[in-house]
């Protein structure tokens, strides 16, 4: 089993991080001899060098001076060999504890330690290892950790993040209730805005009947499917981090993973992303026909930029020019990079054998999603059997190699009059990226599995690529499905800047006689 230690209070950063103390006693001992070992090669090398001070100021005029100085180093030499059997003795007495009492506390308690190691393939072993009671225990200790921690079942992370909603909440409430009198400060702003996101967290997964008691847009999510979990809640700083699992990764063949774009915080954005993803969702059941299980993670777990663009003053003339803002500044994707990459190896952990996997990015995130394909990638990692990307301003990638992915598997949308998706600024535009699938955004009629069929619209601009009823959303939702007689590719690479008067040109995929009818233009 991997090392393990324990958060203080269940509530600090993953084991392993910054604050994290060991509360085992093998942790413990370890933790000491090490302490003391660093200490004693800090005290050697001082030693050594007062030694040598002393041996060279050394003088006949003075003889008293230097059996006194032969007397202290020769004690301090005594001194620091001790502290050095005092090293091995501190680890055989660890190796002790380990073997014979591997649950017991600094203060002599029973603990349950958690691993040293967020590796979700460590965290899924070290889960299966323990007994009924045990994994209890660490619902009751260690809530917050168990919430964040990937390799573990949504069910587990769901009933502990529900654990942190309803202390968070009440937390904040408390603190926000005292009224200094004084103006609002920053951290108090980000505190009320994490707040209302807390709440808007709450609605969601509270009874359905209950929901429409909630003002601002709740009649838009209440055909939620009855199956969603919080599968991330991380409210150690602002902004508030989540992810929200429509129907149940566990046992689903279809995972989406999903991370939305600029300004999309809790507070502003949860209504409309649950909206958005139960829509995709639903249309790949329906593509599906009922034949396969379908889960959509909504990925809220970073921080996304807060502005497109922003208004400056030029020089000192006083005049006020619109400049790009947050979204065209790299470090927020590469910040996430490394948590969605974990992400997405505990989703690929716990999902069943055989299970599609694909990676979604709207807009920036897309971009923060090129960058974990890549991370994944250079570390010989491939998790995901596709990926797709809506109006992405570049995935800071040249290549499909560049993001572990195989030949046919990166798809692009880009609607009609969306610049965003044509801006290329995050390591060139997508569609020129050599064996991308560019889906096409204009109109046409499709026929579905049970018989019905409609005509599909086109998407307009950046923020209709999920609206129901558009040719976007059916596309992505076939990528999700894997269906790929109902996709239709453009013939060449096509957007509005770089389309040319000859205009776009699509091509039916190789099963395209399954949709009858074809485009509408």
């Amino acid at each position: 089993m991997a090392e393990c230690v324990e958060t203080p209070g269940g509530g600090g950063p993953p084991a392993g991080g910054p604050g994290v103390e060991p509360l085992t006693l093998q942790a413990g001992l370890a933790a000491a001899a090490h302490a003391v070992e660093q200490a004693v090669a800090a005290a050697t090398t001082a030693h050594l060098h007062l030694t040598e001070a002393l041996a060279a100021d050394r003088t006949w005029s003075r003889p008293g001076d230097a059996v006194l100085d032969e007397i202290m180093t020769r004690r301090t030499d005594v001194g620091l060999y001790a502290a050095g059997q005092l090293v091995d003795q501190l680890r055989s007495e660890a190796e002790v504890a380990a073997s014979r009492f591997p649950r017991l506390g600094m203060a002599g308690e029973e603990v349950l330690p958690i691993p040293r190691d967020d590796a979700p393939d460590v965290v899924a072993a070290w889960w299966r290892g323990l007994a009924p009671e045990d994994r209890e225990e660490v619902l009751r200790r260690h809530a917050p950790w168990a919430g964040r921690a990937d390799g573990l079942p949504t069910a587990v992370r769901h009933a502990a993040n529900l654990q942190v909603l309803e202390a968070e909440i009440a937390r904040r409430s408390r603190e926000l209730d005292v009224d200094t009198g004084a103006p609002a400060d920053e951290a108090t702003v980000e505190e009320e805005r994490d707040l209302r996101g807390l709440l808007k967290l709450r609605a969601l997964f509270a009874d359905p009947d209950l929901l429409a008691e909630v003002p601002e847009g709740l009649a838009q999510v209440s055909t939620l499917p009855t199956r969603r979990f919080l599968y991330l809640l991380d409210a150690r700083s602002y902004p508030l981090r989540t992810a929200i699992a429509l129907g149940d990764p566990d046992t689903a063949t279809h995972v989406v993973v999903h991370v939305p774009g600029t300004t999309t915080t809790v507070d502003l954005r949860l209504y409309r992303e649950a909206t958005w993803m139960s829509w995709l969702r639903d249309e790949a059941v329906r593509l599906l026909d009922g034949d396969a299980r379908v889960a959509v993670i909504d990925w809220i777990g970073y921080r996304a930029p807060y502005d497109i663009a922003t208004r400056k003053a030029l020089g000192d003339t006083g005049m006020r020019v619109l400049v790009p803002g947050e979204a065209s500044d790299p470090r927020y994707a590469r910040e996430a990079a490394g948590h969605l990459a974990r992400t997405l190896q505990g989703v690929r952990e716990i999902t069943p054998a055989g299970a599609r996997v694909v990676a979604s990015g709207h807009s920036y995130g897309a971009s923060a999603m090129g960058l974990a394909l890549s991370q994944l990638a250079a570390g010989g990692a491939h998790v995901v059997d596709a990926a797709m990307t809506a109006g992405a301003p570049g995935i800071f990638a040249s290549s499909l190699s560049d993001l572990g992915l195989a030949p046919g598997t990166l798809y692009a949308c880009i609607a009609p009059g969306d610049l965003i998706g044509m801006l290329g600024v995050f390591g060139g535009e997508v569609l020129r990226i050599s064996g991308v699938q560019q889906l096409s955004p204009l109109a046409r009629r499709v026929v579905y599995p049970d018989g019905s069929w409609t005509v599909l619209r086109p998407p307009v601009g950046h923020e209709q690529y999920y609206h129901r009823g558009t040719s976007s959303l059916l596309h992505l939702a076939a990528v999700a499905a894997g269906d790929t007689e109902r996709i239709k590719l453009m013939r060449r690479p096509w957007s509005m800047l770089t389309g040319g008067s000859s205009g776009p040109a699509e091509a039916g995929s190789s099963g395209d006689s399954g949709d009858s009818g074809g485009s509408v233009d």
